[in-house]
């Protein structure tokens, strides 16, 4: 099943620890995987080789673990915004658009997607919860919100017409209801 991130927590709320959700979401995911591809997509400098890194992921418990927070970091340390990279864990050995990465985060965190069983998915809340971060970080795609685009402006009557549509997470559309302000997006 495919699983969408909630922006309203990794992109609306400033204070949010991104890099800890990433480090944590990855971790357990990398449990269920085999193979990893990360890529610097907009290096901090034009001297930072390799940009690409991929293969297979440790077989030990610990050694993976403490592979993929070192992959993490070097992702974090290398590139020029914390969101804006390629990490790929499954069961392919590269990226591969026909097949399914258990975690994709193919660039932007708003592209991000999770494909987990069920049982997967519980598991990995569980250990969202363990780690202080919201058991809603990711929710069942089925559940975005999709209505015409919104305004009053030539421009929004125009992408109206043109059948253009904006979608919400479960989160911002719950805020959005509630007369809850959004900061930052």
């Amino acid at each position: 099943m495919h699983y969408l991130p909630e922006l309203y927590y990794l992109q609306d709320q400033k204070d949010f620890p991104f890099r800890k959700a990433v480090r944590v979401t990855a971790t357990a995911i990398s449990h269920w995987s085999h193979y990893f591809y990360a890529e610097v997509i907009a290096p901090v400098s034009e001297h930072i080789n390799p940009t690409k890194r991929s293969g297979s992921l440790p077989d030990g418990k610990r050694e993976r673990e403490a592979f993929i927070t070192e992959l993490i970091d070097w992702l974090f340390e290398n590139s020029i915004a914390d969101d804006l990279f390629a990490l790929f864990l499954g069961d392919s050995p590269t990226p591969n658009r026909e097949g399914i990465a258990k975690f994709d985060h193919h660039d932007d965190t708003c592209c991000w997607v999770l494909n987990l069983t069920e049982q997967e998915f519980a598991a990995l809340q569980a250990v969202w919860k363990e780690n202080g971060l919201p058991e809603d970080l990711f929710y069942p795609a089925h559940a975005m919100r999709s209505v015409p685009f919104p305004g009053n402006s030539i421009a929004s009557r125009l992408l109206r017409k043109l059948g253009m549509r904006k979608y919400y997470t479960p989160r911002q559309w719950e805020a959005l209801q509630s007369g809850a302000e959004m900061g930052g997006s």
